[in-house]
């Protein structure tokens, strides 16, 4: 029996440490999505779906530490805590996998056209006013996501720089537009994020079963 219970210990530690890499990888996803927001699409969504995947990525990392932390003391009070802990963070994440999801299934025509609208307000406004600030925010863009213009070249009477791979005189053109890209990334970043989220459901579900039979032989 005491093996067993050695064996139980030990699992529970190696899932809460799954637990934690998953927090890391939800904060990071987050992260890359509030990056993209900054690039001028945070008022595409009403809700940021990135900032949650945060927040529930840093109460999932700090709660899996305590877990691990129950785990090998073997600590009723601390394990019973923790399951409490962990059936309110299943819900949670539930909530932000259909959440993400259910933003997936409304990409539709009119999440596009929202899209490209801020895209091309950004590209409009640097028309308008090309300062070097916002030169700096466009250059950026093109060359992070391979695009050029709005729907594509035809926006600019001469396209600049950062509409080409390498030098403007033997790059490659970029054809694409980045009202798409930004489509895709986003479509994208919230899939992953909630796959992370859904994972994440499975493996508390697992921990919070461990922990229980831990706790009931401590």
């Amino acid at each position: 029996m005491g093996c067993i219970s050695g064996l139980v210990k030990y699992l529970l530690f190696l899932f809460n440490f799954l637990v934690v890499l998953s927090g890391i990888a939800l904060i990071a996803m987050g992260a890359i999505m509030v990056k993209n927001e900054n690039k001028g699409l945070d008022s595409v969504t009403n809700f940021s779906v990135s900032a949650f995947a945060i927040a529930v990525g840093l109460i999932v990392f700090a709660i899996a530490f305590f877990g691990c932390w129950g785990a090998i003391r073997e600590n009723g009070c601390m394990l019973k805590t923790y399951i409490i802990i962990i059936i309110v963070l299943l819900i949670l994440q539930i909530a932000l996998g259909v959440m993400a999801f259910a933003a997936i299934k409304n990409v539709n025509k009119a999440f596009d056209k929202k899209v490209r609208e801020v895209v091309k307000n950004v590209f409009d406004d640097y028309v308008k006013d090309p300062t070097k600030e916002k030169k700096k925010v466009i250059d950026t863009i093109q060359q992070d996501f391979k695009c050029c213009g709005v729907d594509g070249h035809s926006y600019w009477t001469n396209p600049p720089d950062s509409c080409y791979k390498g030098k403007k005189e033997q790059g490659k053109l970029f054809k694409s537009g980045c009202a798409t890209h930004f489509q895709k990334v986003i479509t994208y970043n919230i899939k992953i994020i909630g796959y992370i989220a859904l994972a994440l459901v499975k493996l508390e579900l697992a921990c919070a079963i461990l922990a229980t039979v831990v706790k009931n032989r401590s």
